[in-house]
């Protein structure tokens, strides 16, 4: 059987390519993202700045338990600021035996000027040299409170010398400081920030910090390991009674103190293991839906070489045996070519998200043995097991009547009947529960019914393309005998053409759903943002932010009427374990003039104190209405409790929640402003000199946009954001419509000895290919009507659900894209290749080779 299964796979090359094609993408596919999940699992960061410290105390994550007893599930979310400690923690921790030092460490984040030079830096208090690879080139250390300390690169960069100045600009006004010593570290060892690095005096720290700590470096005394020294720690951080939900100091040892060195590590982390997750399992099912259409209908097109081995007494166990290996040596071969391109694809997905700031540039591709042996095990078992339940009804045929089974099909199996009717009533059960969900819930739900849509006409395409024959017959009739011929060819041909049908209609479903929703999402977000700035100036301040006292300075400047400063941040809510939103500190004196939010319930003017106000979606999801209190955390892991005050409907082009912006303020690192929104008074001509003048001088490094370019840089922002999501779902949709072609193609030259038949009797070549056109115009038209129904059962609950409205946005070049690119590719990958068979004279076509 071996040598046969050989030599059948030698005769029908088409099926062959057809059959590998498929394999191979879902084999790269799969092997791509699962390089990309080991990445995630595997990556802590370097460990630089932390490297002197066996042991490390902070606050890097969100802990929310749901459930209780068997049933607790525990989740644990990244923090997007860091988090303070307790004030009395270093000191309890240098009390315990075995420990040499507890050295507190802390960050403010600033802009340093020196002659015409800029640059972000980041300050550090002395003592802190203790945990990192740095050392005193030359000078000395800061003692005053006006001395500084310059890593190597930043003097170099500002170009200045021990005994120079430097200015600082920080909270209320611009501090001038010394250089007394520079520092280096160790070569290649040197933490890896955005922004550059420098100490002063630790009192002067103190003060900028306002006396708190963010990292706690333990140095052991003696021989004590590091296992014994965390041991020993714990006793103090794990502190009894302490409640379960929340963010909690915790023992960082090992590997994952490189997690400790910035916030970007474990969200960046997380950020990869959700998104190829997420990928992962959509190619996964794609591949499930792609090769078993491929698979069965490359068995169901040989079910005449399966005749002629049970004619020639070849038992039903030998011709499935058969079948198995054929379908073995094509999966295996097929997955191993896959592997590589998988691989590079991870690597240049990787090399993307560091471009765009997404994770950090010491993220690395880690590849191992695991996801290649699992997207080929993944692939081989899909195509055996499908090729082995398609070989079992012909292999079970009487050797007497296997040649007539060859030439009519049988219809649907009661099994394949329910399970069709199963995968049919969980999506329209799915596409109820979606109506009503909202974000990421509605999304889930979405994905999910468009590919249990896809999954009940896979199963059920024959019945569709019978019925869909049925009614299209009058009509086709009327075009003559070609007409005649493809409503009678497609209606007996059901079984083969509902694979061609069902990766038609996954092509067209998840174009129609899935990418008109991220395009309906940027439009809302920036129509919303367009008409809600109202802002005649804004002032951006990049990583190092703006002084708070810059607001103050501009607001009082001649011919600006308001100026309102504005943070970012991050909301935690315990709802799903642990659900982030985004939020915004901004200024309520002057808030009408710069912004509008289109406030829908409540008052802006409430908004002090511990107050929030609400965009509908998120108020929807959260069931909060005026008046409601909402429990949460900040994006530095501090519970807090709010009371809404205000409804507003411009979330998506501003930000989920907003508070007042001293609020936020007290929970992000360093305190400072993100953006300052300005309105000036258009009857005074040299305000804008005037604004230009004062921002250059307070907040060198810094970026005044007017409002058409901030808008600008807005749009750039949202398309920025859904940057992941498109080219995800740009991939998914290549691969469906390369194997949407791939399985027409299939098709269409399965049907050389049909065509040559048609010859024979006496039908032209251009009846021949009239009558396929005909067939591809039905298939085609179902495709449509099926694939835009799944589409707009989809479509429109999760717009409503992720932008708050029921029109989802498709641009005209979308619909084109969409119906035209499915017209298009299934008239090539028809044409094509029935020209190719009819190429072939009609009294060869007409034997066993294809």
């Amino acid at each position: 059987m071996t040598s046969i299964a050989w030599r059948l796979l030698r005769q029908h090359p088409a099926r062959l390519v057809a059959t590998a094609l498929a394999l191979v993408i879902a084999a790269a596919a799969v092997t791509g993202c699962g390089v990309m999940l080991e990445s995630g699992l595997r990556y802590h960061g370097a460990v630089a700045r932390y490297a002197a410290a066996p042991v490390l105390v902070a606050t890097t994550a969100l802990t929310v338990t749901e459930g209780s007893g068997e049933d607790a599930d525990t989740e644990r979310t990244p923090l997007t600021d860091r988090a303070p400690l307790p004030a009395s923690l270093p000191d309890a921790i240098a009390a315990l035996p075995g420990v040499r030092a507890a050295i507190s460490d802390t960050s403010v984040i600033t802009r340093a000027a020196a002659g015409g030079s800029v640059s972000a830096v980041q300050l550090h208090p002395w003592s802190a040299t203790a945990l990192t690879p740095y050392t005193l080139l030359d000078g000395s250390a800061p003692s005053r409170a006006d001395d500084l300390a310059l890593s190597r690169s930043l003097a170099d960069h500002l170009g200045t010398r021990i005994g120079e100045r430097v200015r600082l600009y920080l909270d209320q006004d611009l501090r001038s400081y010394t250089v007394t010593g520079v520092v280096a570290p160790a070569a290649g060892a040197g933490p890896r920030d955005s922004a550059g690095t420098a100490f002063i005096a630790d009192r002067a720290m103190t003060s900028l910090s306002n006396g708190k700590t963010y990292v706690i470096g333990v140095l052991p005394d003696g021989h004590v390991s590091p296992a014994q020294l965390a041991n020993q720690v714990r006793r103090v951080v794990d502190a009894p009674g302490s409640p379960s939900d929340g963010a909690h100091p915790e023992v960082i040892t090992g590997v994952r103190r490189g997690s400790v060195e910035t916030m970007a590590v474990d969200n960046g982390r997380e950020f990869v293991i959700a998104v190829s997750s997420t990928f992962g399992g959509c190619a996964l099912v794609i591949a499930v839906l792609v090769i078993t259409g491929t698979v069965g209908l490359s068995t169901q097109q040989r079910h005449r070489d399966i005749a002629l081995l049970r004619a020639i007494a070849a038992t039903p166990r030998q011709v499935r045996r058969l079948v198995v290996w054929e379908t073995l040596a094509v999966a295996m071969f097929a997955g191993a070519v896959g592997v590589l391109p998988g691989v590079v694809a991870a690597g240049w997905l990787r090399d993307q998200f560091v471009d765009r700031g997404i994770i950090p540039v010491d993220f690395e591709t880690c590849i191992s043995w695991l996801p290649p042996v699992v997207a080929v095990g993944c692939g081989v078992v899909i195509a055996v097991v499908t090729a082995w339940s398609a070989s079992l009804r012909p292999s079970r045929v009487r050797p007497s009547q296997a040649m007539t089974e060859t030439t009519v099909e049988r219809r649907i199996g009661p099994v394949r009947a329910l399970l069709g009717l199963i995968a049919l009533a969980g999506g329209l059960l799915l596409a109820v529960v979606s109506a009503s969900a909202t974000g990421d819930t509605a999304a889930g739900v979405a994905v999910g019914t468009v590919f249990a849509l896809v999954t009940a006409v896979a199963l059920l395409g024959s019945v569709v393309i019978r019925m869909g024959a049925a009614v299209a017959a009058p009509w086709l009739r009327m075009l003559g005998a070609t007409g005649r011929l493809a409503a009678a060819t497609t209606s007996t041909s059901a079984v083969r053409l509902a694979s061609v049908l069902s990766a038609l209609v996954l092509a067209v479903g998840l174009g129609g759903s899935l990418w008109f929703v991220q395009s309906s999402v940027e439009h809302v977000a920036r129509e919303q943002a367009t008409a809600g700035l109202l802002a005649d100036q804004v002032v951006m301040g990049g990583p190092a932010g703006l002084a708070s006292g810059l607001t103050r300075r501009l607001a009082d400047l001649e011919g600006v009427r308001a100026a309102v400063g504005l943070d970012r941040g991050t909301w935690f809510t315990a709802r799903d374990g642990g659900t982030s939103f985004s939020v915004q500190g901004i200024d309520v004196d002057g808030l009408d003039s710069v912004v509008d939010l289109d406030v829908t319930a409540g008052t802006l003017a409430a908004l002090k104190g511990r107050s929030v106000a609400v965009d509908t979606l998120s108020a929807e999801a959260l069931h909060a209405h005026v008046g409601a209190r909402l429990h949460g955390w900040f994006g530095d892991g501090t519970p807090a409790e709010m009371r809404v005050v205000a409804i507003y409907r411009r979330g998506l082009g501003f930000a989920s929640m907003t508070v007042p912006r001293d609020l936020l303020a007290a929970h992000a690192e360093g305190g400072r402003n993100d953006l300052v929104l300005l309105r000036l008074n258009h009857a005074d001509p040299g305000a804008r000199s005037r604004l230009r003048q004062q921002v250059a001088a307070q907040a060198p490094g810094s970026l005044l946009e007017s409002r058409a370019a901030f808008r600008a840089t807005l749009d750039s922002e949202i398309v920025q954001n859904g940057w992941t999501e498109r080219t995800i779902i740009a991939v998914l949709l290549l691969y469906v419509a390369i194997a949407a072609v791939n399985t027409l193609v299939m098709h269409t030259l399965g049907r050389r000895r049909e065509f040559a038949v048609l010859r024979l009797a006496g039908t032209t070549r251009r009846q021949v290919l009239r009558m396929a056109a005909l067939e591809l115009v039905l298939v085609l038209g179902l495709t449509l009507l099926v694939g835009l129904a799944i589409a707009a059962v989809t479509l429109v609950p999760l717009v409503k659900g992720t932008t708050g409205t029921s029109v989802p946005y498709i641009p005209a070049a979308g619909w084109i894209a969409v119906i035209g690119g499915v017209v298009v590719l299934g008239a090539l990958a028809t044409a094509v290749p029935a020209c190719m068979a009819l190429r072939t004279l009609p009294v060869e076509a007409i034997g066993v080779r294809e």
